[in-house]
């Protein structure tokens, strides 16, 4: 009896685990491949795992868990259909079309405009790994610890390589006559349209 009841709960935590972690997770997949349909199976085949364990006491932080589980997913994919490619070439995919925001925030012929360009010009070409943590950071709100256990790196270095980017992108402004608000504000605003999905 005490069996059935613990699986009915199991199932219960697990459907509530399902419901909201599932569009983090959808979204997280895009960024490494655009291909909707293979992301739901991903997702789907890490739940099935999650049932086969019949418990999730021994996760510590099931978020990072979900996360790291849909980064080793889509890696074994790339592993087992390219054969030459490595985790640390796989690209992490920031979306590239703006104009939805430069019509929102800025006047056409402004100096924002051509400074923000600019900016989403060094934001994408950023490493993959240094993506990957400003996404998680500053749009899933993640600490430096969770995103570390999912990048399989250590806290000290999730919090070098996001100094390192932000410094990177606001070196952009250095000859830039914008007030130091404005420049924060064009950098948040470049932040918002690129990693949101």
């Amino acid at each position: 009896m005490k069996s059935r009841e613990h699986e009915k709960e199991f199932l219960r935590i697990l459907e509530e685990v399902y419901k909201s972690n599932y569009n983090l997770l959808y979204n997280y997949g895009l960024k490494f491949m655009a291909n909707p349909v293979l992301i739901q199976d991903f997702i789907q085949e890490i739940f099935i795992r999650l049932c086969k364990r019949s418990t999730l006491q021994d996760i510590s932080d099931i978020k990072v868990y979900l996360l790291r589980a849909m980064r080793n997913m889509v890696y074994d994919h790339h592993a087992t259909a390219y054969e030459n490619v490595s985790v640390d070439e796989m690209e992490f995919m920031l979306p590239e079309d703006t104009e939805a925001f430069e019509s929102f925030f800025f006047s056409r012929d402004d100096e924002e405009v051509k400074q923000y360009r600019l900016l989403l010009k060094h934001i994408n070409a950023l490493p993959p790994q240094q993506k990957q943590i400003l996404y998680l950071f500053y749009v899933k709100g993640l600490s430096h610890k969770e995103i570390a256990e999912i990048l399989d790196i250590n806290p000290q270095s999730s919090m070098n390589s996001l100094y390192k980017s932000v410094q990177r992108l606001r070196a952009i402004f250095k000859d830039s006559s914008l007030s130091k608000y404005r420049q924060e504000a064009l950098l948040m605003v470049a932040f918002l349209s690129v990693l949101f999905p």
